[in-house]
């Protein structure tokens, strides 16, 4: 039970510290005064030991120069969260952080101390949704009255690079940059004719038309329903890319949809069409703000992140929770390397948030391609035991959150998504290998001793019999009924209603949100605003956001979820397939595996 006079006081850390040496230099002067010379002076000693700890451990790495300019460095793989254990932190591994991103930017639009950011892109990878939230927070940065430049500095940039860059006030190129703007598109790899030759045939039931998860192993071409479906979100893609970049740069839309389709140009060319305003190099943007050279003035990410921390992290504060549910659900044994959605602790994580008195709402950030249907149940139920015990949950999507990844958000309170969110894909797919062809050609054969002709039916030595495939059509059938029936209950949609928009169909997230799929369209900013009102917290309260993680052991060996840890020869599969690499073991081995799975199309820029 909690102490009422407990929680109404707070007491900061230099308060407590003074506190503390309050009472040891008086215990150390009167040792002195009593002969205890000796004593009194160790007793002294740890006292100006502990200000002098407190001093360069805490104070002085949390002290900027007035007139800062941060330098933020987006570069390689940008992940949700990148949570490591000690040992990951001290072999550096580990990617980039959304969640640091976002609060740094979102700090340093509000920061006197700040005067500009500086942001330089390389080629980075997160999705088309990623590239839109961040293109945000500069622009919300600048419009705080930061100046805000923007640096494309590797050998080529894309349409997403550039959306990014289109948030800053300024964009400059470096002089060989290319851009390369070629528009949208999407599609995957077909495979049907190479199992043929192979000698592998792949089976494969989906509810329903839409679901084209399995069309990898099962045709040679899209499917007309998956093309519509494909054609829609290109659509809505491009009409993001033309209306964001035509807002940022001043441009006409149809001069924004003539640029963004405009090939591979050079920067010369992108400033000559106002798409950069100008060549450059960060020697350049640093000797503006420094022209002595001094270099005192920049200060990078980490560094800012821990002033910020040290400034603003203070006083009593309503708590909200962030669980992050990030890469393909699983319910079994994890892969060894990767990033994944383990059901079993991501439950444990939602359910630990939600017996925690002190949270008053939970944010539930989701960006998966779904996976389990039994680890998607169990967060799912998470969810709704949560909000049994009195705590609002919100959902804020990422780049994708389709099938499995839609399943566990579909019981919260709110969802939110960016308008070119991958979400929906409300459906099921099963997919089974029959490789007893091509084992017979290498020599390999099977024999069997069964209780009934069905005994073996899962073999890879044999292909199922069409009853065998309608019987399982048939079970398919159930749990397309039982996900339908959960988003009818958590959308509050008709049977009808959540019919139309299942069928196994992607929808970006503007098209979620025009069916009710999603309750707004925006990024985790959105989903703690609305988090906020759902939990009767006073606009004048301020909230910390905590983030609620799997527990680690310290000198856990497990590799952290870098694309440095995942083999090449997977890697190299999931550039074919167009997976993101840190899912690549995760989604393979489902696929591999074969079985019921809630598994969308991942699909990119």
């Amino acid at each position: 039970m909690k102490n009422p006079f407990i929680e109404r006081l707070w007491i900061s850390r230099e308060a407590r510290l003074a506190i503390v040496v309050a009472i040891l230099s008086a215990a150390g002067s009167v040792a002195c005064a009593s002969g205890e010379w000796k004593a009194g002076i160790a007793i002294l000693g740890v006292a100006v030991a502990m200000v002098a700890a407190f001093w360069f451990a805490v104070v002085r790495p949390a002290q900027i120069p007035r007139d800062a300019v941060v330098i933020v460095r987006l570069a390689g793989p940008i992940e949700e969260d990148v949570s490591r254990s000690p040992l990951d932190r001290l072999m550096r591994r580990g990617a980039q952080s959304l969640d640091h991103l976002r609060y740094v930017f979102e700090s340093a639009a509000i920061d006197d101390d700040v005067r500009a950011i500086v942001v330089e892109i390389a080629q980075f990878g997160a999705g088309l949704a990623t590239a839109h939230e961040i293109h945000r927070l500069l622009r919300a940065a600048q419009a705080g009255g930061k100046r805000v430049i923007a640096l494309l500095r590797g050998d080529s940039a894309g349409l997403r690079e550039y959306l990014v860059a289109a948030g800053a006030g300024e964009i400059v190129a470096n002089p060989d940059t290319m851009l390369t703007m070629l528009g949208v598109a999407t599609g995957g790899v077909f495979l049907k004719s190479a199992l043929d030759k192979l000698k592998i045939q792949a089976q494969t039931l989906q509810w329903k038309e839409y679901k084209g998860a399995a069309e990898t192993f099962g045709r040679d071409t899209m499917s007309l329903a998956v093309r519509e479906s494909m054609e829609a979100i290109v659509a809505d893609w491009e009409k993001i890319l033309i209306e964001t970049i035509a807002s940022a740069r001043k441009l006409t839309a149809q001069r924004a949809r003539e640029l963004i389709a405009a090939g591979f140009v050079s920067a010369k060319f992108a400033v000559e069409n106002h798409l950069i305003d100008r060549e450059g190099y960060i020697e350049d943007i640093r000797a503006e703000f420094d022209p002595e050279a001094k270099r005192k003035v920049f200060v990078g990410m980490a560094r800012y992140r821990r002033h910020a921390v040290f400034t603003r992290e203070r006083g009593r504060r309503a708590r909200i929770a962030l669980v992050h549910a990030s890469g393909p659900v699983i319910s079994g044994e994890a892969p060894a390397t990767g990033e994944f959605i383990s059901g079993v602790a991501t439950a444990a994580q939602i359910d630990r948030a939600s017996r925690d008195e002190r949270v008053s709402a939970i944010v539930f950030r989701v960006n998966s391609p779904g996976g389990s249907a039994v680890g998607s149940d169990l967060v799912w139920r998470a969810v709704r035991e949560a909000q049994g015990r009195g705590k609002p949950v919100v959902v804020s999507m990422g780049d994708v959150a389709g099938s499995g990844g839609y399943y566990v958000a579909a019981g919260a309170d709110a969802i939110v998504a960016e308008p070119a969110t991958i979400t929906g894909s409300i459906g099921v797919v099963y997919a089974k290998f029959n490789l007893g062809n091509l084992l017979n050609e290498l020599g390999v054969h099977f024999d069997f001793v069964k209780s009934a002709p069905i005994s073996d039916a899962m073999s890879m030595a044999r292909a199922m019999t069409d009853g065998e495939l309608a019987q399982l059509n048939e079970t398919i059938g159930h749990l397309y009924a039982a996900f339908t029936a959960k988003v009818a209950q958590g959308r509050r949609l008709s049977p009808e209603q959540t019919e139309a928009v299942a069928k196994g169909r992607i929808w970006s997230g503007l098209a979620a949100k025009e069916r009710g799929l999603i309750d707004e369209v925006g990024g985790l900013s959105t989903a703690v605003a609305i988090a906020r009102e759902r939990a009767h917290i006073a606009e004048h309260q301020r909230h910390q956001l905590v983030t609620y993680r799997a527990e680690r052991r310290w000198l856990e060996l497990r590799p952290g979820s870098s694309d440095a840890s995942t083999p090449w020869a997977i890697a190299a599969a999931a550039g074919a397939l167009g997976i993101p690499t840190r899912w690549a073991p995760a989604m393979l081995e489902m696929l591999v595996r074969g079985g019921v799975m809630l598994l969308c199309p991942f699909i990119e820029l």
